[in-house]
């Protein structure tokens, strides 16, 4: 059993960085009543098994159905479709048949809005085929989303962010859509002990040893504690979602938050995070669309108050639909050191 994160061996690596697919999609004018959750379990099963990976746990609600993966998680809502994987799953190529099934189960053949987004790798050789680059990745893309478009953000190689989106001019009525990412790195080990089975043998303890269950009271939660380290949860919370994915390994610790829960004001949500995982630094994505209740982008960035972190690059960009934000911030104390 580990008792001390640092007897890990390095040939335990694993890249904990995620790549985020998430789609909007809309039926044609003679099509209602249109839904991806018609999307049958034996379909979202074959899907899966083109990417290796696979589903552990489900939960639903009014609005949302939320699977933790074997590599992370993905969440289905009316005319929605996310999926986040880490590791070296291939996951742009389930995009064409995501594609399929939401025109064949889901009655939606319009792409109302693409985004495809990660971090930078901290071993991109390690990836396959077409993962290894971005560059890759954005041809790849363009098979299927040919009017897309691809960004960076980040002065640093290692905490670049990278976006492929569509953005497209639409008619009728936009969806109030806003997502907050924090992706964290060089995490306290101690804090990351707690992510070990020998600490925490299941996601209900978990959850309430380390505070989890205080980020957004309420929420239902379905987790999983890998063995012998890491963890994944799912959170649903009426109309939001968030999830977390925990890579412990001193080596190459990483953290990542989600959420697309509407508030005034994050600094409360961020700051609770912060509080938990401990990171040495961390990037933070906000990604809001013009009809989005929340606090808007420049607010975001304006305003936001991270305690004991000093933000060290700043960018914004604004879309035709969305404006997103970028922020990188390190610990005061490597600032003092």
């Amino acid at each position: 059993m580990i008792e001390k994160l640092e007897h890990i061996n390095q040939d335990c690596f694993f890249e904990g960085t995620e790549k985020l697919l998430e789609i909007w999609f809309k039926s044609s004018l003679e099509i209602i009543g249109g839904d991806l959750r018609n999307i049958p379990r034996f379909e979202l099963d074959a899907m899966l098994k083109i990417v290796n990976a696979e589903i552990v746990s489900v939960k639903k609600n009014e609005f949302i159905d939320s699977y933790v993966l074997s590599e992370s998680s993905m969440f289905i809502s009316k005319d929605r479709f996310i999926i986040k994987t880490c590791g070296i799953i291939t996951l742009l190529e389930s995009v064409q048949q995501i594609l399929r099934l939401a025109e064949k189960y889901g009655k939606m053949s319009i792409v109302q809005n693409f985004f495809y987004s990660r971090r930078a790798y901290l071993r991109p050789n390690d990836q396959i085929g077409i993962h290894k680059t971005f560059n890759e990745e954005v041809n790849y893309l363009k098979l299927f989303i040919p009017y897309g478009a691809a960004y960076s953000m980040g002065l640093n190689e290692s905490s670049k962010w990278y976006l492929f989106t569509t953005d497209n001019p639409h008619e009728g009525p936009q969806a109030c859509d806003a997502t907050l990412e924090i992706l964290m790195s060089d995490l306290d080990e101690e804090t990351m002990l707690q992510f070990t089975k020998i600490k925490n043998p299941n996601s209900e303890e978990l959850i309430r040893n380390t505070g989890i269950s205080k980020i957004i009271p309420g929420s239902v939660n379905d987790g999983l504690v890998f063995d012998p380290m890491g963890f994944s949860l799912n959170s649903l919370f009426r109309e939001s979602y968030y999830t977390i994915h925990v890579t412990p390994q001193p080596f190459c610790s990483y953290v990542s938050f989600e959420t697309n829960i509407h508030l005034k004001d994050y600094d409360n949500l961020i700051n609770r995070v912060l509080r938990i995982f401990k990171p040495g630094n961390f990037i933070i994505t906000f990604f809001q669309s013009k009809v989005s209740s929340s606090g808007t982008v420049s607010e975001f960035k304006d305003k936001s108050f991270i305690s004991g972190y000093v933000c060290d690059d700043t960018s914004n960009m604004q879309l035709k639909n969305y404006s997103c934000t970028y922020m990188h911030y390190v610990s005061e104390k490597c600032c003092i050191n």
